[in-house]
C-alpha cells in the first residue's frame, strides 16, 4: 500500500482527512518553507496568468529571500521561501491531480492559488480538504456568497460579480441621470464562468437602475474573430458597450471596435484591461477606457514594489498582479504572526486580521476581502481606481471617452 492509498484510506476510517506537519516542526529543521502552485502556464491564459500571477510569485520570492526569508518567532529566525511549481494547461481535472501531488508527495507547507475562476472553483475543496489557506486572488463567482462560508480554508479577494457590477451600472445611471447618455447599454461576455456570472449580475444591476440592455450575446474563449460580434452590438446604436473578457478578447475587442469604427462614449473591458502590454498596444487610446479592477499607487511601499518589479520583469506592475501580490502579503504577515507553519493557526490569522498591503488594508468577512477595488479607469496613461468611490485614491469617472481618432 502506498503513503496516497493510506491517507485516504485512513481517512474514510475517521472521516477526515488531514496532513502531517512535516518533521521541520523542530528548529533545527526547519531551513526553509516550500510553497507550491499548479497554475496556467500554457494555452489561451497562460499570458494572462504569467501577467497577473505567477510574476507576483516570482517577485514575492526574491524581495522576501533578499530580505533574509519570513521571520518564525517560535524558532527566533528567518527562513526562505523555496516554490513547487507544475503547468496545469487550464484544465481542472490536471489541476486537481496536481494539488494532491503538491500535498501528498512534495509535502508542500503551504499552497498558492491557480489562475481564472473555474480553476479557483475546483481548487477550493481539495484545499478545504487538507485544510490549507489559500488566497484565491482570481477568482470572480456568486458562489462564493453561498460557498465562502462553507470553505474555510478559502480566501475570495477580488471584487465579487454583484460588488463588481454594482456601481458599473450606478456609474451608467448617473450619467443618464445627467442627462449625457440615454442609457443604452450592448452588453457581451466570454461563455466561461468568470463572463457567464459577471454578465448575469451585470443585467440584474442594469434593470434595478432603469438602463436598457440593448444587446446581448456571449462568445467562445479563444475565438478568432469578433468583428460580427462588433458589428451587431454596433447596429443596436448603444451609448455605452460593456465586455465582460478575458485577456485574448479584451485585446481583440479593443482592436477590432477600432477596425470597424465603434466608438461608444462610454467602454469597459475586463480582464486583461489593466495589462501594461494593453497600454503598449493601444497607446493614448486607453485613456477613458473603463476596467475591471483599480489600485491607488500612491499607496505606502508600492514605488519600490513597482521599481522592483520594473527591475524584474522589464515592464511595469497591474492592477490584477497588485492585488496578487497584496494576498501573497497578507500571508506572510498571518504566518509571522503564528510565528510557525501550523495551517489552521495561520488560516484563523488571515479570518480575524485587517493586513496592510500594497492594495490597501486588507480584512476578510465571510471568506471574502470586505472592501476590493472593483472598478478602475485609463486616465492620462495609468490606471486608477473608480470605485467603490469611497477608499482612499479613489479618482472621478473621466466621460466621455476620447475618440480612437
Amino acid at each position: 500500500m502506498d503513503r496516497r492509498t493510506f491517507v485516504k484510506s485512513g481517512a474514510a476510517a475517521i472521516g477526515v482527512v488531514t496532513v502531517p506537519q512535516r518533521a521541520f516542526a523542530q528548529a533545527a529543521a526547519l531551513d526553509k518553507i516550500r510553497f507550491g502552485y499548479s497554475i496556467t502556464q500554457s494555452g489561451p491564459l497562460g499570458p494572462g496568468a504569467e501577467s497577473t500571477s505567477v510574476s507576483q510569485y516570482k517577485l514575492w520570492q526574491k524581495r522576501v529571500n533578499d530580505a533574509g526569508g519570513i521571520t518564525l518567532k517560535k524558532y527566533n529566525k528567518k527562513v526562505p521561501i523555496e516554490f513547487v511549481s507544475y503547468d496545469d494547461q487550464g484544465k481542472p481535472d490536471e489541476l486537481l491531480k496536481l494539488t494532491e501531488r503538491l500535498i501528498q508527495q512534495d509535502k508542500v507547507d503551504m499552497i498558492l492559488g491557480p489562475y481564472a475562476t473555474h480553476m479557483n472553483l475546483a481548487s477550493a475543496p481539495i484545499i478545504n480538504k487538507y485544510e490549507y489557506p489559500v488566497i484565491m486572488t482570481t477568482a470572480t463567482t456568486a458562489k462564493t456568497y453561498d460557498l465562502g462560508p462553507k470553505w474555510p480554508y478559502a480566501f475570495w479577494n477580488i471584487s465579487q460579480p454583484k460588488e463588481s457590477t454594482e456601481p458599473l451600472a450606478q456609474a451608467l445611471a448617473a450619467l443618464k441621470k445627467d442627462g449625457k447618455i440615454k442609457g443604452r447599454i450592448a452588453a457581451v461576455h466570454v461563455a466561461l464562468e468568470y463572463g457567464v456570472e459577471m454578465h448575469a449580475a451585470f443585467l440584474e444591476a442594469a434593470k434595478k437602475e432603469g438602463l436598457e440592455v440593448v444587446f446581448s450575446k456571449s462568445y467562445p474563449l479563444g475565438s478568432a474573430d469578433l468583428q460580427p460580434l462588433i458589428r451587431e452590438a454596433m447596429a443596436a446604436n448603444p451609448d455605452a458597450f460593456v465586455a465582460l473578457s478575458y485577456p485574448p478578447d479584451t485585446f481583440m475587442l479593443t482592436e477590432q471596435s477600432q477596425i470597424v469604427g465603434f466608438n461608444p462614449q462610454f467602454m469597459y473591458v475586463a480582464i486583461g484591461g489593466v495589462f501594461p502590454t494593453y497600454k503598449a498596444k493601444f497607446g493614448d487610446k486607453v485613456n477613458g477606457i473603463v476596467v475591471y479592477g483599480g489600485f491607488d499607487p500612491g499607496v505606502a511601499g508600492f514605488a519600490d514594489y513597482n521599481k522592483a518589479h520594473i527591475a524584474m520583469f522589464n515592464r511595469p506592475t497591474e492592477a490584477g498582479a497588485v492585488n496578487v501580490y497584496s494576498a501573497l502579503e497578507v500571508v506572510q504577515q498571518a504566518i509571522e504572526q503564528v510565528g510557525e507553519i501550523d495551517r489552521k493557526k495561520i488560516r484563523d490569522a488571515i479570518a480575524s486580521g485587517t493586513f496592510k498591503t500594497l492594495w490597501g488594508d486588507l480584512k476578510y468577512v465571510d471568506q471574502r476581502n470586505a472592501n476590493p477595488w472593483a472598478v478602475g479607469q485609463w486616465q492620462n496613461g495609468e490606471i486608477v481606481g473608480l470605485y467603490p468611490a469611497n477608499k482612499t485614491g479613489a479618482k472621478p469617472l473621466l466621460f466621455p471617452k476620447p475618440s480612437w481618432s
